[in-house]
């Protein structure tokens, strides 16, 4: 019973990278440049720190890194299982009991945001998306609105991996059907930019950024 449930999964998630959602988008020949990336296990968007349509420095502070000189041009930003994202940076790192808790879902969920310093295009793990101005602010407010804020309106970062990245608590409820690759589809899913429909793994993600833009 379960290898069947595991196999109609796989097969779902494999129609669902195949077919296309916003199927007629094109790229501008001119806008915002960003680019999709992907670790093996995750992907998550690159976005500039600032820009004249869209400016993370309020929300994404240089005083929150323990090294300020850290601080980038460009924030990569993921979303995902608090247990995953702070245990599992590789598929070999993963613990079963918080793939069992990723699987049935929770609501203990993080945006991981990595500081970058003028990101270059690498056709194998990221990939550069050009967007127009609507769109790329259509992404941000997506995304931005996934931070929790305190009182102050301030997010409230806590340790990363190093010395350039950061977690921050998240609004959403993370299980197989809503993982942290999803979520980028879905991002640029509800900007109009064409993705798969249903993109539970990272390849299904990838295989919608071609390596050059179009």
């Amino acid at each position: 019973m379960l290898g069947t449930a595991l196999l109609l999964y796989l097969l779902a998630a494999l129609a669902g990278s195949l077919l296309p959602a916003n199927q007629n988008w094109r790229s501008p020949d001119h806008g915002v440049e960003l680019f999709v990336e992907t670790n093996g296990l995750h992907t998550g968007i690159i976005m500039p720190l600032w820009s004249d349509v869209y400016d993370w420095t309020p929300l994404v502070r240089p005083a929150h890194l323990t090294d300020p000189s850290q601080y980038g041009s460009h924030i990569l930003v993921g979303w995902g299982h608090e247990g995953v994202y702070r245990n599992t940076r590789e598929w070999r790192d993963l613990r079963f009991s918080d793939a069992l808790s990723a699987v049935f879902g929770s609501k203990n969920v993080l945006i991981h945001v990595d500081h970058l310093k003028y990101p270059q295009a690498y056709p194998h793990y990221r990939r550069r998306l050009i967007v127009s101005p609507a769109e790329y602010r259509k992404i941000a407010s997506a995304i931005a609105e996934k931070f929790v804020l305190d009182q102050r309106g301030q997010a409230q970062p806590s340790p990363g991996y190093g010395k350039k990245d950061l977690f921050y608590r998240s609004r959403g409820h993370y299980h197989a059907f809503n993982t942290c690759n999803n979520w980028t589809s879905d991002v640029l899913r509800q900007a109009g930019i064409r993705t798969g429909l249903w993109t539970p793994f990272q390849g299904g993600v990838m295989r919608w950024v071609p390596e050059s833009p179009e």
